[in-house]
């Protein structure tokens, strides 16, 4: 059998199947934990060794891993054929020149209806020309860096995100567009602000609520929009270009280090927290809502360069009513470096965790305290619980979201600086990520 029969898998997960004589589009009965579940066997994304993944006939795709099933038993097969027509694609001089860096998600998935599967490896290329509105904006170079499913990032791709953006800045780029998976675009979003340093062009990521053969698909109009972002406008940031409502005639351009996605299947997910988007999309123009943003050309005499380290021992949890303590504990004995507590309120956590807490600041375990609450800054000189965290040395997030928390402490603790410096840079204002005071309308609006 071939490589192209085993699409996308390696590992514990190739050796499986090859015992049991299946292969992609295989129709089975495969047996999960006592379980008898019948489907058609996937292509793998890149990076999953010990999953196969699977379309039940009910519809709906799963994966497994390899340990929890006992059998595999091939009952047919279906070969699932599905190309996009290419076209020769025309650069013109006069055009800005758009690099589409491809990193997997439900915008760079295919569905066959004559079976229902999906195929997560839809190259950029094939995306392009499923697109063509996006010549007509700009020169477009496609880049299939990898292609994986959102819950699947690690800091190790983002690092490769954005070592590739800088190059292609560095190589000509008038601004990247990066189509991701919407589950942790919030995160890549975070990293790529922090790692790029001296950035003169936008890097906008996008995604798909919905994939591109589906009814109702968000992709195309994301796609052409963060085109239409990435050669036209003047933030030179990082930023995430989705759907400002449910129509199609408009989006928002949310800064990389304020935005989370706030709904799980509508195609307006995509909200800024605490403050305002950068810009509104309607009809091809771009109407910014804001002015204190990067402009581009800034750094036009110093190339862009990737700052991409991370230190992966560095932890995001969110408090809950009588946390066990043992789960920081964990961690503390695990040598990790660095801690984002996603608190209560202002700010805070269960009494039950103090002295975990105070264990963990006499080991070196950096600790940062976000709120959950979404809105609103964390405020640990408020009530006395807040007062003894800040004793303790808890490092308050201002009004940092988590997940920028998170990912701008592990950036930082991967430097040779040492605590004072890192604490002091945690705090400061480095990519427009902590907001002080929200505007009025921010809670109510987003446009």
């Amino acid at each position: 059998m071939s490589a192209e029969e085993y699409e996308g898998y390696t590992g514990k997960a190739l050796t499986f199947l090859k015992e049991c004589n299946a292969k992609i589009w295989s129709k089975v009965d495969i047996l999960v934990d006592g379980t008898k579940i019948r489907g058609m066997i996937l292509p793998a994304p890149e990076g999953t060794p010990d999953l196969i993944f699977i379309k039940l006939d009910n519809g709906y795709n799963v994966a497994f891993r390899v340990d929890r099933i006992r059998e595999i038993r091939v009952t047919g097969f279906e070969k699932v054929e599905y190309k996009i027509p290419t076209k020769e694609i025309k650069k013109l001089e006069e055009m800005p020149n758009v690099v589409i860096i491809g990193a997997g998600g439900t915008i760079a998935s295919r569905i066959e209806y004559a079976t229902g599967a999906v195929k997560p490896a839809f190259s950029p290329y094939e995306l392009a020309n499923a697109v063509p509105e996006i010549f007509e904006i700009a020169n477009i170079t496609t880049i299939q860096l990898f292609n994986i499913f959102s819950e699947d990032m690690r800091p190790e791709y983002w690092i490769k995100m954005a070592e590739r953006a800088s190059r292609e800045i560095n190589n000509g780029a008038d601004g990247i567009v990066i189509t991701h998976g919407t589950d942790t675009m919030q995160f890549s979003a975070a990293a790529l602000a922090f790692m790029l340093a001296n950035l003169s062009v936008p890097v906008v990521l996008t995604g798909a609520q919905r994939s591109s053969d589906r009814p109702a698909s968000d992709s195309a109009m994301n796609i052409i929009n963060s085109v239409i972002v990435a050669s036209k406008s003047s933030i030179a940031e990082v930023s995430v270009c989705m759907h400002a409502n449910l129509d199609d005639n408009v989006a928002l351009v949310h800064r990389g280090v304020r935005v989370r996605k706030m709904h799980s299947s509508r195609r307006d997910a995509f909200r800024t927290i605490g403050d305002i988007p950068l810009a509104l999309v309607r009809d091809g123009k771009i109407n910014y809502l804001r002015e204190d943003f990067d402009k581009r050309g800034v750094y036009k005499n110093a190339d862009t360069y990737a700052d991409a380290i991370f230190e992966e021992k560095t932890a995001l949890i969110y408090v809950y009513p009588y946390m066990n303590p043992a789960i920081i504990e964990t961690l503390i004995d695990a040598k990790y470096r660095g801690l984002v507590i996603a608190g209560t309120g202002l700010g805070h956590v269960p009494d039950v965790l103090i002295p975990t807490l105070k264990r963990a600041r006499e080991e070196g375990l950096i600790i940062a305290m976000a709120t959950q609450c979404i809105w609103g800054p964390v405020r640990l000189d408020v009530y006395e619980r807040g007062r003894v965290l800040k004793k303790i040395g808890v490092v308050p997030a201002d009004g940092m979201l988590p997940e920028t928390a998170y990912v701008k402490l592990g950036w930082l603790l991967a430097h040779d600086y040492d605590e004072k410096s890192i604490i002091e840079l945690f705090r400061k204002n480095l990519r427009h990520e902590i907001v002080l005071k929200e505007p009025i309308n921010a809670f109510f609006n987003n446009i």
